[in-house]
């Protein structure tokens, strides 16, 4: 008897233990996080971190002179590329610095904040829909070890990347101390969304929902500070003070660092991580803190097919992704320009443009609509891992359960993501074109940069199959392809000054530079012919698979 009560003692002590200790266990599921994001981790740090000190160290190249700087400035201090990059300080003395600050700290600020939404919902609300979180609190695994955890792997992730800005910037040749102030920033405002994140994950029950909601926070961020940008310029408006990245290019770097505007994004971080630990504790273990609305008895026609289920699914990721990118390409079209007159000014500088001197505007345009495109990829991969998460958490099988095929299933996921992405980009070509349009006063760069948004859809389609290929036979590697969008960014916008053999990888590379280069249907038909050959694959190779895999 006494043996049987020592053994009953035994068994029940870890559940004691983990009531007893809130944070019993974090440490395991630190370890076991990292050990998930092996791949995806260094991914996030060489891709950001890494493609910023790349890209502030080809300035120097690109801008050798005191007059090309200054005929930069000129540009930046135009109200479009103030919306696009930032409130442009140190402009009166354009220095290498004060370009990287001005035109590249935002944009990194942003993919910090996107990485941080997309880390924190996945160790977060992922684990709990897909049922994991709760088999191990079963376990010596406290209440809040979960939430620990995976903010832990947040701020790690933040600090590498802030380690990368701090260590690398000054070894292509900027200054200590302003190099550290933007990697101080930068780390800010990824904690920062991290934080808000967190908070989502508690309120909503689903994980696309929390990632969802997240983005939009990251755009609605972005769009905040270019709105009080523009009203106010370098003093900044009181919506540029309402935004994370606002608070973070306001500390100045490289013109007179400023640390304390540092100090909201910290408060953020507290009332955000203090908010989400509360709300841990007023909600049950894979339950959100605001319950789903209940459903009709029987579902619509328009829920009653895979497609349309898998549009209604997708909505947040969808309405976040499409109206940050359009938005994107408003102060872009507006651009064209400002453009013209900074190639006046230093006409060296149209070499850096596809078409030269002679198409400095449209080369612009080709320029920035690569880039945009690739962040229309973005938004695939996004919806990819969006059927990942369906896969994991079961759901995906109890549909394949009933007479639904894996083609069917994967076919339906597919045809949304490239519907939408068509469309993302589409909408990308008429809104530049308007904007361009108007500002130009000519009336043909609407249809041109519509025709030149059409030109970049086998290449963009192409990347979408590569994204559903990689899916569906390696859904673990997955992360890889956020390294290879990074890498698709950088060839976009400075393969003039590389050489050219670094950009082979690269469908936009394939791609003429409309419109500043004439149409080539040659390329486009070989680019729509690996794009079929990478969806046929995906479909192929999922149906090859267990799933979950």
């Amino acid at each position: 008897m006494t043996t049987q009560v020592e053994r009953t003692q035994q068994v029940t002590r870890p559940a004691d233990a983990s009531t007893t200790d809130p944070l019993a266990g974090t440490w395991t599921l630190t370890r076991l996080a990292l050990r998930v994001d092996r791949i995806r981790l260094p991914a996030w740090v060489i891709g950001v971190g890494g493609s910023t000190v790349l890209l502030a160290s080809s300035y120097r190249t690109l801008y050798p002179t005191v007059e090309s700087r200054q005929a930069r400035a000129a540009l930046i201090e135009s109200p479009a590329a103030t919306a696009l990059a930032g409130p442009g300080y140190g402009l009166s003395d354009y220095t290498l610095g004060a370009m990287v600050a001005n035109e590249i700290a935002g944009i990194t600020m942003a993919a910090v904040a996107i990485m941080s939404v997309l880390l924190v919902t996945l160790h977060l609300r992922t684990e709990e829909e897909t049922g994991r979180a709760e088999m191990l609190r079963a376990g010596v695994v406290g209440r809040f070890a979960p939430i620990t955890s995976g903010l832990a792997v947040v701020l790690l992730a933040n600090l590498l990347i802030g380690l990368v800005l701090g260590l690398g910037l000054p070894a292509v040749g900027l200054p200590a101390l302003g190099s550290w102030n933007i990697a101080a920033s930068v780390f800010m405002v990824g904690l920062a969304f991290g934080a808000t994140s967190a908070l989502f994950s508690q309120v909503t029950e689903h994980a696309r929902t929390a990632s969802g909601l997240g983005l939009v926070a990251v755009a609605v961020a972005y769009l905040l500070r270019a709105v009080g940008d523009v009203r106010a310029k370098e003093s900044g408006s009181i919506w540029s003070w309402l935004s994370p990245i606002g608070w973070g290019q306001a500390t100045r770097a490289y013109v007179d660092e400023r640390w304390w505007p540092l100090l909201l994004g910290l408060a953020a971080v507290v009332i955000g991580v203090a908010l989400a630990y509360l709300l841990v504790g007023r909600r049950d273990v894979g339950a959100g803190l605001v319950a789903p609305r209940g459903g009709r008895p029987r579902a619509s026609r328009a829920l009653a097919g895979i497609t349309t289920l898998t549009l209604r699914m997708q909505r947040n990721q969808i309405a976040a992704w499409g109206l940050g990118v359009v938005v994107w390409a408003v102060p872009i079209g507006a651009l064209g320009e400002q453009v013209a007159e900074f190639v006046d000014q230093d006409p060296r500088l149209a070499e850096l443009l596809p078409g030269g001197e002679g198409n400095a505007t449209q080369g612009a345009f080709a320029l920035y609509l690569v880039i945009l495109m690739v962040m229309a990829c973005m938004y695939a991969l996004t919806a990819v891992q969006s059927a990942r998460n369906e896969e994991t958490a079961g759901r995906a099988e109890d549909v394949l359960s009933r007479p639904v095929s894996r083609w069917r299933w994967l076919g339906a996921q597919l045809v949304v993501i490239t519907i939408v992405t068509v469309l993302i980009v589409l909408a990308t070509g008429i809104v530049m074109g308007i904007t361009a349009a108007v500002t130009l006063d000519d009336g043909t760069m609407f249809g041109r940069l519509v025709g030149a948004a059409a030109n970049g859809l086998p290449a963009t389609l192409s990347v979408v199959g590569l994204t559903a290929a990689v899916y569906a036979w390696f859904p673990r590697l997955l992360a890889v392809v956020w390294a290879y969008l990074g890498y698709m960014l950088v060839i976009g916008m400075f393969l003039e000054v590389l050489p050219d053999w670094t950009g082979w990888a690269s469908p936009f590379h394939l791609t003429p530079n409309m419109p500043a280069d004439e149409f080539n249907a040659a390329p486009l038909i070989v680019l729509v012919v690996v794009a079929v050959a990478f969806y046929a694959l995906a479909l192929v190779g999922f149906r090859r698979r267990d799933v979950p895999s």
